[in-house]
């Protein structure tokens, strides 16, 4: 047997050695619950899976269990959980939309929109206080968040390979939606980030599977043709490659590999480059004359309708023909693609108010537990999903969204919930 086989052999074993013990341990922790709570626990582990398949069996998964929490603190008589800062700014944030909402024009459309809003806070709740808060769970359904990661980049490459993308640009597996990218931006960001820094700070053997894990999974994102959600994963992955033990060789070797596989895409796929490069540069050099702009400022002029409460959280799709009928230079859309512009918009200054104390309750949260605990990978990575999800200028999805929410809570949940980890070395 050879050198390279008998390395390969080794990190198979590691490998194999962390899997089976990372099983193990969820085993163990499933078998101390009762056994309804098993079977919820359970439930909620097969959550990427179910997020896999379409938007109404992803809802439904979270917001089982979500209401589940609920009826489970009424019944145990659990509170504690409501002194938590950023579970009470949660709360005053839904009561200030719902205010807004029924000061609006359409109040049973914002209302309903507004309402059913609290189930994505409440599912990071009941991460955070209840699902997660074994940390042998929590490193489970980390573990199977990758899972689901490496399942959406075959299943892209597949589509790839067999139909090609659509428009020749985009990739639409297994929604048939163009949104796949979020699937790996948003819910798989916790557990990317995580690879990222074992790729960039582990040993060699571990660092160069996880490394080709993150080459692979950032094709796939170039494939898909969306340029925010890529934008995030490079963010992202760069903040990880700098949060955890860094090792200068294999970062500037990882970015070295990343570089030239950018250049070797620009030459494959040339349409596709061009999303990424001269469409965009295009569009940031027309500045106000962009799309981009347009679409953004027209939520400025949802605000001057009505700037203190707002026109009422969801309302923007239906009010804004109206609102910018009479401006051609602001371009109609059913949101303003940027959250805090849409607060304002919808929620006027005092939902803009509450909605940044909500935010910035879990950002500092999240940023100061991992300050702290910075030798456990899993905390020192988990402020990058919060502050990628919120960062104050990109390009967002509507806030009260359905889609949107699903992947990004799915992850913001992780993320807060690795703030229940103490300060604990990490092997990897």
């Amino acid at each position: 047997m050879s050198v390279s086989d008998k390395a390969v052999v080794t990190m198979t074993d590691s490998l194999a050695t962390h899997l089976s013990r990372l099983v193990n341990d969820a085993k163990a922790a499933l078998s101390e619950l009762p056994k309804w709570e098993r079977a919820v626990h359970v439930f909620w582990l097969a959550g990427p899976f179910i997020l896999l398949i379409e938007r109404s069996p992803a809802d439904f998964w979270l917001s089982v269990l979500a209401l589940t929490f609920v009826a489970r603190s009424i019944l145990r008589r659990e509170g504690w959980w409501l002194r938590k800062f950023w579970v009470r700014a949660a709360f005053l944030f839904w009561g200030v939309c719902i205010l807004a909402a029924l000061m609006s024009d359409h109040v049973a459309y914002s209302f309903g929109e507004t309402f059913v809003w609290i189930r994505f806070p409440l599912f990071a709740m009941a991460t955070v206080f209840w699902l997660a808060l074994d940390r042998r769970l929590h490193y489970a359904m980390l573990a199977l968040v990758g899972v689901g990661l490496i399942m959406m980049c075959f299943i892209l490459c597949a589509e790839f390979l067999l139909i090609g993308q659509e428009g020749g640009n985009r990739l639409t597996w297994p929604y048939g939606d163009l949104v796949p990218g979020s699937y790996l931006a948003k819910t798989c960001m916790p557990a990317f980030v995580i690879i990222v820094a074992i790729a960039t700070a582990s040993t060699r053997k571990v660092s160069l599977l996880a490394g080709g894990l993150c080459v692979f999974s950032m094709i796939i994102s170039f494939l898909t043709g969306e340029r925010i959600n890529l934008i995030l994963r490079l963010c992202g992955g760069f903040l990880a490659s700098l949060s955890w033990r860094v090792r200068v060789r294999q970062l500037v070797m990882v970015n070295i590999v990343i570089v030239v596989l950018a250049i070797v895409s620009v030459g494959l796929l040339p349409t596709t480059a061009k999303r990424y490069s001269t469409d965009l540069l295009n569009a940031i050099s027309m500045g106000q004359k962009s799309e981009h702009f347009r679409v953004i400022a027209g939520g400025f002029i949802a605000f001057e309708q009505s700037p203190v409460l707002g026109i009422g959280p969801g309302n923007y799709t239906l009010m804004s023909p109206d609102i910018l009928k009479d401006r051609p230079d602001r371009k109609i859309d059913v949101h303003p693609h940027n959250f805090y512009v849409q607060l304002l918009a919808e929620t006027g200054i005092v939902g803009f108010i509450a909605g940044l104390i909500f935010i910035g309750s879990i950002l500092t949260k999240c940023i100061r537990h991992s300050w702290q605990n910075r030798e456990n990978i899993v905390c020192a990575t988990s402020y990058i999903a919060p502050l990628a999800f919120f960062w104050p200028i990109a390009s967002t999805a509507d806030f009260f969204g359905q889609w949107n929410n699903i992947f990004m809570w799915s992850g913001l949940a992780l993320s807060l919930a690795a703030t229940n980890l103490a300060a604990e070395q990490t092997d990897c």
